[in-house]
């Protein structure tokens, strides 16, 4: 059975999130910066060394892909979907007092503000309305 968070809950998850989330955000910046530097070894005028250096890439590109996929892992670990890679935006399985929900965050927001119907993941994410508890 899929983990029910509230909406504090699903809050209070974020420091773990983030944390999660720039990891995969400087992985995904190496992997453009090696995948420049393999295009430019690729087209260089002489092959002295390149295939070699090709081959080190490859693997250094291939050490980032599977850890990219291993932090992606935590997230289901946790019971969390992941909607997109880019922009990173992560589905919470969520419940309010009127039932199930599907907390939305986006790498880069300091909270939970959005959030979808169950069934509705796929449809744009709407602001979450959230009512303040009277004094």
């Amino acid at each position: 059975m899929t983990a029910r968070y509230t909406l504090a809950d699903a809050n209070r998850l974020l420091p773990l999130l983030r944390s999660i989330a720039a990891e995969i955000e400087e992985r995904r910046a190496e992997r453009r910066r090696l995948t420049r530097l393999r295009e430019e070894l690729e087209s260089a005028p002489t092959p002295e060394g390149v295939t070699h250096a090709l081959t080190e890439l490859d693997a250094l590109l291939f050490e980032n892909r599977t850890a990219t996929d291993s932090s992606l892992k935590e997230f289901e670990e946790l019971g969390l979907s992941i909607l997109r890679t880019h922009p990173l935006t992560v589905h919470i399985p969520g419940r309010t007092r009127r039932g199930p929900i599907v907390f939305c965050w986006q790498i880069g927001e300091n909270r939970i503000g959005h959030g979808h119907m169950v069934g509705e993941e796929e449809d744009p994410r709407r602001p979450l309305k959230v009512r303040v508890a009277s004094s």
